[in-house]
């Protein structure tokens, strides 16, 4: 595991076995007999030419079926496909990875905008952002609580956020039902986030709405917050098994 962690790391420009036994304190000949099983199933794959492994589209593939393992990123893309359309802005679904927030699907929207997670697949400490503060917020407050002390040390990266910050937002999260940063994360960067909360469950996903400061107006606001919450309940409404025969056939896909 400490290999694949390695590996992604250092991404595209990939890294010889004595570059990994270093990095990692393994011997060669305990670097080599990894590596070479991983390349065996297909998780790692060696370019002859430099002799440098990288990651395996066998994980590529194991990555996408893990982002729809729920079938939430199938049911959820048309309403991201809505949002960006409707608004002009990139919308993100993410879930809950650990003690992380992923970023399972996004909709580029026509101002683009860069994000704290970048691609799909990206991640970032669950506390850190609209979204995860949206899903954190409505887990138990014992579960939340161990989150957050987990965490803390890995928030001050984020523009001085603190532990005590991110407990002072979930009250108001929780009562407002959307999370909200106007810039206060990353200067001239807003963000907006709705989660996702099937009956009878915690907290599973948000979904986010990314945009300049500038056109995230107090009028505008509303509006947003509207529109998204619409999305997010047909959403919940399907993955609710008590709503009908929706949940049967997503489970079946």
């Amino acid at each position: 595991m400490a290999i694949l962690k390695h590996l992604g790391g250092v991404g595209q420009q990939g890294a010889t076995i004595a570059a990994i036994g270093e990095a990692l304190g393994l011997k060669q000949q305990t670097a080599h007999r990894i590596v070479t099983a991983l390349q065996r199933h297909g998780l790692i794959d060696r370019e002859r030419q430099t002799k440098r492994y990288r990651l395996g589209l066998a994980l590529f593939a194991m990555g996408a079926t893990a982002a729809d393992g729920t079938g939430l990123r199938r049911l959820a893309r048309p309403a991201l496909m809505r949002l960006s359309a409707e608004t002009g802005d990139t919308v993100f679904l993410m879930a809950r990875a650990g003690f992380n927030t992923v970023c399972v699907d996004r909709q580029q929207g026509t101002y683009v905008i860069d994000s704290l997670t970048g691609h799909v697949g990206g991640q970032i400490p669950m506390g850190v952002g609209p979204a995860s503060q949206a899903i954190l917020a409505f887990l138990p407050s014992a579960e939340a609580d161990v989150v957050i002390e987990t965490n803390a040390p890995l928030y001050q990266r984020y523009d001085g956020l603190t532990a005590d910050r991110v407990r002072q937002s979930l009250p108001i999260i929780r009562e407002r039902g959307y999370s909200v940063d106007e810039g206060a994360l990353v200067a001239g960067i807003s963000a907006l986030a709705v989660p996702i909360l099937p009956r009878g469950r915690d907290a599973v996903a948000a979904i986010a709405i990314n945009m300049t400061s500038a056109r995230l107006s107090q009028d505008r606001l509303p509006v947003l917050v509207s529109t998204l919450t619409n999305e997010v309940r047909q959403i919940e409404a399907e993955l609710n098994p008590l709503e009908g025969p929706a949940i049967v056939d997503l489970l079946r896909a």
